[in-house]
């Protein structure tokens, strides 16, 4: 039978149901005004949407990738890296352990890797489960996947119910899929806090990528116009733009997917 394997962003879906219920259905607003009883029920939201997506999605093997909250390599190259993000909540990081628990209960283990950020995990397991011929849905809404799409591996946007995959990437964004890093390079990636390259946005972005395929050819060609221009006077900031948003797929797991297997 073949391999379809869920890959959980873990702290994307708990994030995003904590922040949902919290702070919008309760508007509790500060961390500190959360109660036990106000974590008890987001984990049982978070253990809610899990089983939806297990539901959804027919997995034969699922596992949630968590992050570690270490300072990794993006951090040494460029210190400024996610610095516009909030601190995590004491509560909500004080309560991992029981969100494995709920995890495991529905028979998907959680796992993730020292130094190394969830993005990098997601990216080296879904390419492993592709290259073995397997299909991958990954569940996130970070838009930082997308660079991983082919046609084994899919993004699915839970909250949204939206399957990110080529198709979806040539109409958001007006490029082909492997476009989508130099993409990323030249405008940015806002909530890592990366900035691409000044002055270039989402419409002059897609119109070079259209007239020159990738980053390279922008900038080898001569800079005759002022996107160009901007680009090359600013090669650096899109070299090390470009460096931060790509994802490793080398990570060493030290997982058997076997272990995954549902």
């Amino acid at each position: 039978m073949p391999i379809r394997f869920l890959v959980i962003d873990g702290f994307n879906l708990i994030r995003r149901i904590y922040e949902a219920r919290i702070h919008k259905e309760k508007h509790l607003g500060e961390s500190s005004n959360v109660s036990g009883e106000d974590m008890k029920q987001v984990i049982e939201a978070t253990k809610s949407s899990l089983a939806r997506a297990l539901k959804a999605h027919q997995p034969t093997h699922a596992a949630v990738v968590m992050e570690q909250h270490d300072k990794t390599w993006r951090h040494l190259l460029y210190p400024e890296y996610k610095a516009n993000r909030s601190e995590t909540p004491p509560m909500l990081m004080n309560k991992l352990p029981e969100f494995g628990a709920a995890f495991v209960a529905l028979g998907v283990q959680s796992f993730g890797v020292e130094s190394y950020e969830a993005d990098d995990v997601v990216a080296t397991l879904a390419t492993v489960v592709a290259n073995n011929n397997g299909e991958v849905v990954i569940l996130s809404t970070d838009k930082i996947y997308l660079q991983l799409v082919n046609d084994r591996v899919i993004v699915y946007d839970h909250f949204a119910n939206k399957r990110c995959d080529g198709a979806y990437i040539k109409e958001k964004y007006g490029i082909a899929q492997q476009q989508y890093i130099d993409y990323l390079a030249l405008v940015g990636a806002n909530s890592n806090n990366i900035k691409g390259v000044q002055g270039i946005g989402p419409k002059s972005a897609t119109t070079m990528l259209a007239e020159h395929a990738s980053l390279d050819r922008i900038l080898a060609a001569q800079p005759a116009s002022t996107m160009l221009k901007k680009v090359s006077t600013r090669k650096s900031d899109a070299l090390r733009s470009r460096q931060l948003v790509t994802l490793k797929t080398d990570v060493e797991l030290g997982q058997n997917l076997k272990s995954f297997r549902l």
